[in-house]
């Protein structure tokens, strides 16, 4: 692991890539501070998780790193969201009596 919790598996070596990234997805949930790093086509890897990175300035770094070596993928975000608060569920319109 890196500091701040960007999991390593592109810094050194290329294990966890299986091919090359067109297109590279930096995703930020800004309640929990947690980036996600993705791939399309989905088969090329795993998503990269993070935690303690609510500005993405990590994972940014980290996919601008994944797409320099991979000449002719594209960094996309980073994207900000926030998480469902827990124990709320979708509400359900009520039947007329």
């Amino acid at each position: 692991m890196v500091a701040g919790g960007v999991v390593a598996a592109v810094a050194g070596d290329n294990r966890s890539l299986r091919g090359r990234p067109e297109r590279i997805f930096v995703s930020i949930d800004a309640s929990t501070g947690n980036s996600v790093i993705s791939f399309h086509p989905t088969d090329v890897g795993s998503p990269i998780t993070g935690t303690d990175d609510k500005t993405g300035d990590r994972a940014m770094s980290e996919a601008k790193a994944i797409a320099s070596k991979y000449p002719g993928s594209t960094v996309h975000g980073p994207h900000f969201h926030e998480a469902r608060p827990t124990g709320k569920g979708r509400g359900r319109p009520r039947r007329a009596p």
